[in-house]
């Protein structure tokens, strides 16, 4: 059986585009892992959280960056961490989101970072690990060890796809399929599959919650099971 979380990225607010994508995750009793952009969340977003977990939902905040804000100049390598900030700056920029997210939604919101742009390098986990956050999770994991303590949730199965023009593609339901078969034949640790909910509209829609269909008849089946992203974190053990 392939274990996997659903990450929905780029989370601000329960709008309509929000609501309509968690709406069908939610009714179908799957764990959603929102990587949530702490400055430009508030309140009303806090609000939302608090009353479906209270309510027995399976929900949580990730931390996604601070700003989501663009530091490299380059359209195609868009970073808000990584190569083009200094230790001190990705600390820093860390440090303030965990605040928000820790003032916005206290226990809901778990020590994992995503990197906006799936940017990020050695320095940014030196600070994630010297800020208590005991995960991150990202499309490629970097060569180099990570540091004591921080664990790497991958992302195997990606949702939406862009053009060129970093417009979305439409979405194609056998395509997702075969992504998330192959992701269960390779065995292995657990993935991820992440999606942005705020491109999935129209007919898209439609192929999304097909694919929602598809992930329930292969938890009922057996051959997969869905978890919070935070539960994939080692618990310390005790001497």
């Amino acid at each position: 059986m392939k274990i996997f979380f659903l990450r929905c990225d780029d989370v601000t607010k329960p709008d309509k585009a929000f609501l309509r994508i968690y709406g069908p995750l939610r009714a179908a009793g799957l764990p959603v892992s929102c990587a949530v952009i702490p400055a430009r969340a508030g309140q009303a977003l806090a609000a939302f959280f608090r009353a479906e977990t209270a309510a027995g939902a399976r929900l949580e905040a990730l931390q996604h960056g601070l700003s989501h804000a663009e530091h490299s100049g380059n359209r195609y390598l868009k970073q808000e961490f990584g190569p083009s900030r200094s230790y001190k700056e990705q600390r820093a920029d860390i440090a303030a989101g965990k605040k928000l997210m820790k003032k916005l939604f206290g226990k809901i919101s778990k020590p994992v970072f995503v990197p906006p742009f799936h940017i990020y390098n050695s320095d940014t986990l030196k600070a994630l690990a010297a800020l208590g956050f005991k995960a991150v999770s990202a499309s490629r994991r970097l060569k180099e060890p990570m540091p004591r303590g921080l664990a790497f949730l991958g992302t195997r199965v990606t949702v939406n796809e862009y053009d060129l023009e970093l417009k979305p593609r439409p979405l194609f339901l056998s395509r997702l399929k075969s992504r998330t078969l192959a992701a269960i034949k390779e065995g292995g640790a657990p993935s991820g599959i992440y999606f942005h909910h705020d491109d999935i509209r129209g007919k898209d829609f439609e192929i999304f919650s097909g694919y929602i269909s598809f992930l329930k008849e292969l938890e009922n089946r057996g051959l997969a099971r869905f978890v919070p992203a935070s539960e994939l974190i080692k618990k310390p053990s005790r001497s």
